[in-house]
């Protein structure tokens, strides 16, 4: 008989006075070690299965079929048991660290559970060294990036030595070199301890190589389990969202008539690219079309920009930045570089300390906070919780048209006209603490442009959002720039900006690059590009997404 760390037989569960279950009749069972990776569309249930795994987390409601951890029925599990044994890292950081410091976040759990002060010291010693937290030691939490405390949350788990750790989203708030450290930990803590990894997640790109399964949710159904090589065209071709979730380099290879599953990592669909295109292709580059014309007035100029937290170091050092109007601009750079403080002070939120920021030709101390704040711009912010306060999503959206002058009846048509934007009349009713994290960060866009501004900011904007939402909502900022908007945007996500954005800068030590066009700014890179990029720049020149690939591909295939 198979030994489980998790076995799930016919769970359901209904959330309090629901009709309709959030999860529904899932059986599963996942080995000791097993790295498996959970994912879906956002409000698919994925949440909902992971907190169900780990009793004090469950939410409240309605729990039928059998549940066993580490060979026990759950209600046997003591809470002591539960708490060294499964570790959860929650999408947001912010909610789980509970401290001041890293050392004390560090020790918090082992405190707690009765442990000496000599096995403590050790340790958080050895998570520090192995995270490498050494030289943020006696840092306050406060002053991390929203990366940073992710490590620092993993790390206080790992202190603990648990049988299983269970994450929810955790490398949403990551750059790529840090995601990838972090992911690459979790794959050595799985194959060198046994620890069993579930995680729920839609960087897919960044998981699905580590994962010995693959676990889709649809409506609270478990619609399909498997081993991430035995993804096949077919599969994909079926299956709605693994079509746009797989990594673009198994979408490409999948496309060219090879076996996706073979392709989940770059060097792997390099290969297969190589051996297709052995002779020297005869069209080897894609001339990028520019997205912008390069002559329209600037929305935002920031100007030898010098702004610091603290006496001990600046953020921004001799810092310039000008973006033009009607565009959709990216910012990219490290955990920490500076971009969410560009952002904040682009809002007018920041004060400088010296330089001068225009908006759209006027200097931004020139602007009341009325005059800014209502129609010039909106700062969206990667915690998006804190923007909800009422007791249902409907009533936090109208809470924003309370201060805009306009008759109730254009009140009512911007109302109605936003929320079919984003498509949130089913979430109208909900309360936002019991949406998932996509589904908030879609009604806080709905937040933002019941605003109407000119200059919208974004902070982290696809956090938390499935692969089919991510394309919706690329689109939707498309159109709001065609129809006059600027969209400026600090990410992580090449993919999409790469997609979808006209022009990407980097920052790096305080200081900004010169930006580019979107195509020369991601084939100039080496580590932050596209995988369609890296799986073809040593055959084609310039492409950087999947769709100029496969026409290169196609060219060359039509020219043999």
């Amino acid at each position: 008989m198979d030994n489980f760390d998790f076995e799930i037989e016919n769970l359901r569960f209904f959330y309090p006075g629901e009709k309709v279950p959030a999860l529904d009749q899932i059986s599963f069972g996942i080995k000791p070690g097993e790295f498996v990776l959970i994912t879906g569309r956002s409000g698919s249930g994925k949440t909902t299965l992971l907190r169900s795994l780990k009793p004090s987390l469950s939410f409240e409601g309605e729990y039928s079929g059998k549940r066993k951890l580490f060979g026990k029925e759950i209600s046997a599990l003591t809470a002591e048991d539960e708490a060294q044994k499964i570790g959860f890292v929650l999408q947001n950081p912010d909610f789980q660290a509970v401290t001041h410091t890293v050392r004390s976040e560090l020790a918090f759990g082992l405190e707690n559970l009765g442990y000496e002060p000599p096995i403590i010291r050790m340790r958080t010693a050895e998570a520090a060294a192995y995270f490498g937290l050494e030289d943020i030691f006696d840092t306050p939490l406060s002053s991390l990036s929203g990366g940073k405390l992710q490590l620092v949350c993993l790390a206080s788990i790992i202190a603990l030595h648990p049988k299983a750790i269970l994450l929810d989203e955790p490398i949403s708030q990551l750059d790529p070199m840090t995601c990838d450290s972090f992911i690459g930990a979790l794959k050595r803590l799985s194959l060198e301890n046994s620890i069993t990894v579930i995680i729920s997640e839609h960087r897919l790109e960044k998981v699905l190589p580590f994962a010995d399964r693959i676990m889709v949710m649809e409506d609270g159904k478990l619609t399909y389990d498997a081993r991430p090589c035995d993804l096949t065209q077919k599969v994909l071709e079926k299956n709605d969202f693994l079509r746009f979730a797989v990594p673009s380099s198994a979408r490409i290879i999948g496309r060219l008539g090879m076996n996706p599953g073979s392709a989940l990592t770059v060097r792997d669909a390099g290969r297969l690219l190589d051996a297709s295109f052995r002779k020297e292709p005869e069209f080897r580059r894609i001339e990028h079309r520019k997205r912008s014309d390069g002559n329209s007035p600037a929305a935002v100029e920031m100007k030898n920009i010098c702004f610091s937290y603290d006496e001990s170091k600046r953020v921004l050092n001799g810092f310039n930045l000008k973006i033009g109007q009607n565009r959709f601009f990216a910012l990219m750079g490290a955990n920490a570089a500076g971009k969410t403080t560009a952002l904040r002070l682009m809002s007018g939120i920041y004060r400088l300390n010296a330089g001068k920021i225009e908006l759209f030709g006027r200097n931004i101390k020139k602007y009341s906070d009325k005059e800014l704040y209502r129609g010039t711009v909106v700062l969206l912010s990667q915690k998006v919780h804190m923007l909800f306060a009422g007791n249902t999503v409907e009533e936090d959206l109208r809470r924003v048209l309370d201060g805009e002058e306009l008759p109730q009846e254009e009140k009512e048509k911007l109302f109605s006209q936003t929320v079919e934007f984003f498509d949130l009349e089913k979430l109208l009713s909900r309360h936002p603490y019991d949406i998932s994290q996509g589904e908030m960060q879609k009604a806080a866009f709905c937040m933002a442009l019941l605003r109407r501004p000119k200059l919208l900011l974004l902070d982290e904007p696809t956090k938390g959002m499935d692969a089919l939402f991510k394309r919706e909502l690329g689109e939707k900022i498309r159109n709001l720039v065609k129809n006059g908007m600027t969209v400026v945007a600090v990410s992580h996500d090449n993919e999409f900006c790469a997609e979808y954005c006209d022009e990407c800068a980097f920052i790096c030590d305080g200081i900004c690059s010169q930006p580019l066009p979107v195509g020369d700014f991601f084939s100039g890179n080496f580590f932050y590009s596209t995988e369609a990029n890296k799986i073809s720049r040593h055959i084609f020149e310039n492409a950087v997404t999947e769709a100029e690939v496969l026409a290169l591909c196609q060219k060359n295939q039509h020219c043999r």
